[in-house]
C-alpha cells in the first residue's frame, strides 16, 4: 500500500460512538394532592416528574430526563402511571433501583416496579390505551379520611341510568362535546372500549379504558353522568352530546380528586 493512502473510514473530527446505555420502565403510583400535576413546570412547582427525575438522578448519578404516559393534572392520582428513562449506569440491579427510587422520594409517591426495555419504548408514544377510575363518596356525612382521594357528593345518585348512559359511550366517537372548550389536539376521535359504573357501599366508581383521552374528557363524562344520575337528564342525553360536539351540552367538570390513572396499556400486554 502507497504510504500516502489515508484510510478514510475515520477522522479526527468524527464524533464518538454514544456509550452504551439502558431504557428504564417504571410503574409508579402517588397521591396527587400536593403537587402541580405531572409535567415537570417552568416555574418551579412542586410535579411528580420533577421529584421522579430528582430521585432517579442521585440514583443512577448522572441527569436524566423522566418520560411519562400521562400528564396528570394538579391533584390527580396515579396507581399505575408508567415512565422511562435512558441511563449509562448498568451497575444496579432493577429491585435495588426500584427500592432506591422510592427511598428517595416523598411519602405520597412509590415507584411499583422497574426493568430495562427495548431502547426504543417510550412511555408515552408506545402506549396503545390507558384506564382510568374516578371514585365518588356519595354520603350525606363527609369522609375526612379519605379527604383528596374522593369526590364527595352529598345528593343521591342514582346508579342504573348512570350505567346505561356509560353504556352508550362505547365505541369510537368524536368525543369534542366531552373535551375542554381549549382543547386544541387536530382530531377528538378517540375509541371507548370500557365504560363501567359500579356501586360499593357509599362508594360509586366510573372506570373507563380507551386507546387515549382529551383533556378534562374524562372529569367531563364523570360530570355528565352524575348529572344523569340525579335526574337532571336522561340516558340518551350522551347521544345528544356526542352528535352536537358541543361542550355546553354536557355536564360540569368533577373535580380532580376523585380521578386516578389505573393502568397504562402497551403491545404484548
Amino acid at each position: 500500500m502507497n504510504e500516502n493512502t489515508t484510510d478514510m473510514s475515520s477522522s479526527p473530527g468524527d464524533a464518538p460512538p454514544p456509550p452504551p446505555r439502558r431504557n428504564v420502565k417504571l410503574v409508579i403510583a402517588y397521591n396527587g394532592a400536593a403537587y402541580h400535576g405531572w409535567q415537570r413546570q417552568a416555574d418551579g412547582v412542586e410535579t411528580v416528574q420533577g421529584c421522579v427525575e430528582r430521585a432517579a438522578g442521585r440514583v443512577v448519578r448522572h441527569p436524566v430526563t423522566v418520560h411519562g404516559a400521562g400528564r396528570t393534572d394538579a391533584g390527580v392520582h396515579a396507581a399505575g402511571q408508567v415512565a422511562n428513562f435512558h441511563t449509562t449506569n448498568f451497575t444496579i440491579p432493577m429491585d435495588g433501583l426500584r427500592r432506591a427510587l422510592t427511598s428517595r422520594l416523598p411519602e405520597d409517591i412509590a415507584v411499583r416496579s422497574a426493568c430495562v426495555v427495548a431502547d426504543d419504548f417510550h412511555a408515552s408514544r408506545s402506549a396503545i390505551g390507558k384506564t382510568y377510575r374516578y371514585r365518588i363518596h356519595v354520603a350525606a356525612v363527609r369522609p375526612v379520611e379519605l379527604a383528596g382521594q374522593v369526590y364527595h357528593y352529598w345528593r343521591p345518585l342514582e346508579v342504573e341510568p348512570m350505567q346505561e348512559a356509560a353504556g352508550r359511550l362505547v365505541g369510537t366517537h368524536d368525543f369534542r362535546g366531552l373535551a375542554s372548550s381549549a382543547e386544541e389536539r387536530q382530531t377528538t376521535v378517540r375509541t371507548i372500549y370500557a365504560c363501567q359504573v359500579s356501586r360499593l357501599d357509599d362508594e360509586i366508581r366510573v372506570t373507563v379504558q380507551g386507546n387515549g383521552f382529551l383533556y378534562n374528557m374524562v372529569r367531563n363524562i364523570v360530570g355528565t353522568l352524575m348529572e344523569i344520575g340525579r335526574g337532571h337528564w336522561t340516558s340518551d342525553r350522551i347521544d345528544q352530546i356526542l352528535a352536537s360536539r358541543d361542550r355546553r351540552d354536557a355536564g360540569p367538570t368533577a373535580p380532580p380528586d376523585g380521578l386516578s390513572l389505573m393502568c397504562v396499556h402497551y403491545d404484548r400486554e
